[in-house]
């Protein structure tokens, strides 16, 4: 094949498995597409086809022209983004709206990478919780079990969560777990409650309330009692042990909401790109059994 024209038609109707696929994937009739497999044969000397009534099976030579294909396809794609990285779509502010301890745990990292990869893009990272006042951001990340509907959103993982205090406090209170002290994360409201994802534990149990789940982490370090946090937290601290090793207490979907105007815009569509692919990689850690 001679030129890039020619193998997007191939490409087209070996993936799409037959002409009339492969055309409506191109955007042109299906006598245009005939036509172009046919000189390419006769270009060729050899079948890429072995014509069916439904489908265009590819013959072996056609199979390993199709290997052949797909990887300067993918070469061509991978050119097309470092090209697109001078563009004007790749300048600018990416504002994100989440809570600290997302931003600290998890999207930190995944911004470091980013802001290297991509110099003309910045980054604003603003604090605020699901619900404050709706999304001031283009991006917003949160940890929720009931998404607002009608965003336009996109589940990201399901963070376990486990009840952790430092290895000392649990050895001295494991024989008595009853007289273990608990801290708990402040709602900010006037009389505040254990949160429902955690277990049970009596009012006058929780000794330390506070609205920074940062400050929870270093209480337990402290051996200051035990708490829950999110097991992607937990298990990242050495100072920090599981009371019940393997016990998932509950869990919450982590969420990633997108402005639905702007989700197509380059700057925006790449870092959604670069974001899944880290949070895949992170997904055994967020997802602890």
């Amino acid at each position: 094949m001679e030129s890039w024209d020619e193998l997007r038609v191939f490409l087209a109707v070996a993936e799409c498995g037959s002409i009339t696929a492969g055309a409506h994937r191109l955007g042109v009739d299906q006598s245009t597409v005939s036509r172009r497999i046919h000189s390419y044969e006769e270009r060729l000397g050899r079948r890429l086809f072995l014509e069916t009534k439904k489908r265009n099976q590819l013959t072996p030579f056609g199979e390993a022209c199709l290997r052949s294909a797909q990887r300067v396809a993918a070469e061509m794609e991978s050119l097309r983004q470092e090209l697109r990285i001078g563009d004007d779509g790749f300048k600018g502010t990416i504002r994100i709206q989440t809570g600290d301890i997302l931003s600290n745990r998890l999207l930190l990292s995944v911004v470091s990478d980013f802001l290297e990869t991509y110099p003309k893009i910045n980054i604003r990272i603003t604090d605020g919780l699901e619900g404050d006042e709706g999304m001031q951001a283009d991006v917003a990340i949160f940890a929720t079990n009931t998404p607002n509907p009608d965003s336009f959103g996109r589940r990201l993982a399901t963070a376990t969560f486990a009840s952790y205090a430092n290895a000392q406090y649990v050895a001295e209170y494991r024989q008595k777990p009853e007289q273990m002290a608990w801290l708990n994360w402040d709602d900010g409201s006037p009389t505040p409650t254990w949160p429902k994802l955690s277990p049970p534990i009596a009012d006058e149990r929780c000794r330390l309330r506070c609205t920074s789940v940062a400050s929870l982490v270093e209480a337990a370090k402290m051996g200051l009692g035990a708490t829950v946090l999110p097991c992607f937290i937990g298990e990242s601290e050495r100072d920090l042990c599981r009371l019940t090793p393997e016990e998932v207490v509950s869990s919450r979907d982590v969420w990633i909401f997108v402005q639905p105007d702007i989700r197509q815009v380059p700057k925006i569509r790449t870092f959604l790109d670069h974001l899944y692919a880290n949070i895949e990689k992170a997904r055994p850690l967020i997802e602890a059994p």
